[in-house]
């Protein structure tokens, strides 16, 4: 095995770097170099196109920052370093492999920038993510770093072991010399995105990246990497990378339960457990107030709860901001809030103002669509009525940022909120909207489009502080005479999002449909009759919903079977909810989305909750779904924002439907 640190001149991983050199994110490509050389001049040709898509994007050119004698040291204008290597590689057989990796950057963690790949005695590790627990690293050290030692300490016996209880987003690839093995995984929530192409006859190589390059790549066909096992191509085999039937070259250790007997420290498990399928008795259900029926009575038991999911929420917090470099330098914002004014984003602001120190800003990042279908509809609708119609970035969400910015501000005055509006015109939307499009992918769909060109202008941030200012009636966000409000552009580089509340604690209409009871005349035992596609679950927004289906307020009876079934349904399936196209699309400007909610203690910890004291059905909208959460916020001092109805992003912001033409098209619609 020759192990060769040169600049690599293969135009294949070549155009695939350029594609990541925008974002923090991995690349790796294997192929045989003993049969795939009859195919170079067209496997180079094809990524010749790669290479010009990509930089018509606007993807940084590549430039050389130094020459070490023979040995070149190329970085690219990626986020803060970006570096590749090469390595050739011989088996016991004589079958000869060239190995390809690089890495982007993005500096997070430790007092200096670690560059990477991680190389020792030819083992080579590509690290995209962040370690928040199972692995000791003090904050002046790089997790990554750490994370490579420990794999070399363990040896190749022990890999799994070293890997097992690692806990955070990541995306990963080892190539460890003496098994000639290629392990690669993502970590079992999905936060960090990692796909991989099989082998074609134009391109004989098997390719993993973070994300797919664009344009009019032959290179296509990319999926993303399960979640539920760690992979593993060994290139022993000698029928490796010879199949070009579109089938997984390779195989996978699955992860197994938490809770399942565990046959060594090498076994793979999951950070969390089932949900617990206790169901309750009649004297176990909250009590309605008598004073408020609709209300519950915060027992002894659900304020106590309420107290450790706050120390819970508060730990997951403080872990995945107190690492991060201080740039910007306060007291400009480190850290900003993908901020809808929501139950879920209002309560991470203020429990987040309970870990950041004193004098930071903190970024709350709401963005509005110019929607011409939506502007054209109310200008109709005001046209009959003799009435107005509001501004055009008065979208629901917008209205509801602005009212728990203020909540926000009257119970934290110390800390600086900055309310980020980022108003996208129509035509803006339209300029961007191709390579939205490219950074999606493998995902196509409409609503995929709504949802990703959302995160796309909130993770770019820029746009203006608000001015808004509710005890004035003449606020100069209301008025269209004074002059716009100047720029400001969020340097934030952690963005802190809600997602995975709804999934948990019984978040959407769904939930509130599986819990009614059945009907006498019914056989159904699971919750089949309730379900729909994840794809469709943002769907659920009140104006949807055939209100005759819902039970009554006082309905004495809940289906907590249907309910259960249909919660531990969404937490099998956040994995595979989108949170890989979400960090494709965010990374994109430099940036990362963190997840509380989603942190595995806080899974784990939800996990044994019993289900009727996360949500209760029993009362009305707005106090029943997410009843723990809810009365999180009312213990945190946030009353509006404590009864707010759940809203889908795309209809929150404006993004769902926005052409003219659009009114009869589906979510789950295949985009042209």
């Amino acid at each position: 095995m020759c192990v060769s640190p040169f600049l690599l001149a293969d135009p294949a991983v070549l155009g695939l770097i350029v594609s990541l050199s925008r974002r923090c994110g991995i690349a790796f490509a294997v192929r045989r170099t003993s049969s795939a050389s009859s195919n170079d001049g067209a496997h180079a040709r094809s990524w010749d196109t790669v290479v010009r898509a990509v930089q018509d994007r606007g993807a940084p050119r590549i430039s050389p920052s130094r020459r070490d004698g023979p040995e070149a040291d190329f970085r690219f204008t990626g986020p803060d370093d970006s570096r590749q290597l090469g390595q050739d590689v011989e088996t016991e057989r004589g079958i000869s492999y060239h190995l390809d990796f690089h890495a982007s950057v993005l500096h997070m963690r430790g007092d200096n920038l670690t560059a990477q790949p991680f190389v020792r005695d030819g083992n080579v590790l590509l690290w995209n993510g962040e370690v928040f627990d199972g692995l000791k690293v003090s904050p002046h050290e790089n997790d990554g770093q750490k994370l490579f030692e420990q794999i070399q300490h363990h040896g190749p016996s022990r890999f799994f072991a070293s890997i097992r209880d690692v806990e955070g987003p990541y995306a990963f690839i080892y190539y460890e010399a003496s098994t000639r093995r290629i392990y690669f995984a993502r970590d079992p929530l999905g936060r960090r995105s990692l796909l991989f192409h099989l082998p074609t006859a134009d391109s004989p190589t098997f390719f993993l990246a973070s994300a797919a390059p664009g344009g009019e790549s032959p290179l296509q066909n990319w999926t993303e990497v399960a979640t539920d096992a760690v992979h593993l191509i060994d290139l022993r085999d000698e029928g490796l990378l010879d199949s070009l039937n579109g089938r997984p070259s390779f195989s996978s250790v699955p992860r197994r339960p938490k809770g399942a007997r565990q046959e060594s420290e090498n076994t793979l498990i999951y950070p969390y457990d089932p949900l617990v399928t206790t169901l309750p008795r009649p004297d176990d259900l909250t009590p309605s107030s008598p004073r408020d029926p609709s209300e519950p009575v915060v027992t002894p038991r659900l304020a106590q709860l309420v107290e450790s999911f706050l120390v819970e929420l508060e730990r997951a917090l403080r872990a995945r901001v107190t690492t991060i470099p201080p740039f910007p330098a306060p007291p400009d914002a480190r850290v900003a809030v993908l901020f809808s004014g929501g139950l879920d984003c209002t309560v991470l602001a203020v429990v987040l103002d309970r870990v950041l120190p004193d004098g930071e800003a903190i970024d709350l990042v709401t963005v509005a669509f110019e929607n011409p279908r939506k502007i054209k509809a109310q200008n109709v609708l005001g046209a009959k009525s003799k009435g107005k119609a509001p501004p055009i970035y008065d979208v629901p969400d917008r209205v509801t940022a602005r009212n728990s910015w203020e909540e926000l501000k009257r119970l934290r005055p110390e800390r600086r909120w900055n309310l980020v509006e980022v108003n996208v015109p129509y035509r803006e939307m339209l300029e961007h909207r191709q390579a939205v499009i490219d950074l999606m992918k493998p995902q196509r769909t409409v609503m995929d489009l709504s949802i990703s060109i959302a995160f796309w202008f909130a993770a770019r941030g820029r746009g203006h502080l608000s001015q808004f200012d509710s005890t004035r009636p003449s606020s100069p966000s209301r008025s269209a005479d004074l002059d716009p409000p100047p720029p400001y552009h969020s340097q934030a580089r952690v963005l802190l999002s809600g997602l995975g509340a709804d999934e948990q604690l019984g978040g959407y209409a769904r939930h509130r449909r599986a819990a009614q009871p059945r009907p006498t005349d019914s056989t159904s035992t699971g919750p089949e009759r309730f379900s729909k596609p994840a794809e469709l679950d943002k769907l659920d927004t009140p104006n949807e919903l055939d209100k005759a289906d819902l039970p009554s307020s006082d309905s004495p009876q809940q289906n907590w079977p249907a309910l259960l079934a249909e919660l531990q349904l969404d937490v099998d399936r956040l994995p595979t909810r989108n949170l890989g196209r979400d960090d494709r699309v965010v990374s994109s400007h430099g940036k990362e989305a963190r997840y509380p909610y989603l942190a595995a203690h806080v899974v784990d910890y939800l996990a044994h909750v019993p289900v009727w004291l996360k949500a209760d059905y029993r009362f009305r909208e707005g106090v029943g779904e997410k009843m723990l959460l809810r009365l999180l916020a009312k213990r945190l001092g946030l009353e509006r924002a404590a009864s707010l109805p759940k809203k889908a992003i795309h209809f929150g912001v404006n993004t769902a439907k926005m052409e003219l033409a659009a009114g009869r098209s589906k979510g789950t619609d295949l985009l042209p």
